[in-house]
């Protein structure tokens, strides 16, 4: 392995321990037992439906319509698209809407 390649993959180790040192030491709302402000939308595409409710739950958002559509082979029951996307802020228990692979 090259010196260069080293030092890339050691700055890479070296970020995601600061990031899950700064994500672990900031209190979620849930954790601190106050109040639920709002819903936001997490990242979905790619999950499974038990996992997006999770997430959602997680989110303090809420499993709104979910539609079917056809799809490759390796996509089926994978969540194709939601509505509102990721990074919106809603009202608490806001209604997510996901279209996921048949």
């Amino acid at each position: 392995m090259s010196e260069r390649t080293t030092a890339r993959r050691w700055s890479g180790l070296a970020l995601a321990s600061v990031l899950t040192a700064t994500l672990l030491s900031v209190p979620s709302a849930q954790a601190q037992g106050g109040d639920e402000t709002g819903c936001l939308v997490p990242y979905l595409r790619g999950l499974r439906l038990p996992a997006v409710r999770v997430e959602l739950e997680w989110a303090n958002c809420s499993l709104g319509t979910v539609r079917r559509k056809s799809t490759t082979p390796d996509k089926r029951g994978e969540l194709l698209s939601q509505s509102p996307r990721a990074g919106k802020v809603r009202p608490a228990l806001y209604p997510v809407n996901v279209t996921m692979g048949r």
